[in-house]
């Protein structure tokens, strides 16, 4: 496995931990991930996490929601 594919895996794994704090479970935070976000223009997070650009915009959601700021 390369770096960057090694990099991905990571990045993945370590947003899906943060879901699952914020939403209680693995099972729910993998919902959310997969479901079309309104705080990501409708996009789905799982979609967004190909780029650092967009992992940094799913992660500061999560923060958002984990602290309840909505706006």
């Amino acid at each position: 496995m390369d770096t960057n594919t090694s990099d991905r895996l990571v990045c993945i794994a370590t947003v899906t931990k943060q879901a699952a704090d914020v939403f209680g479970s693995h099972a729910a935070a993998e919902h959310w991930l997969a479901t079309p976000a309104i705080g990501l223009d409708q996009r789905r997070p799982v979609d967004l996490l190909q780029s650092a650009e967009g992992t940094d915009l799913v992660t500061a959601l999560l923060t958002r929601i984990d602290h309840c700021v909505y706006t």
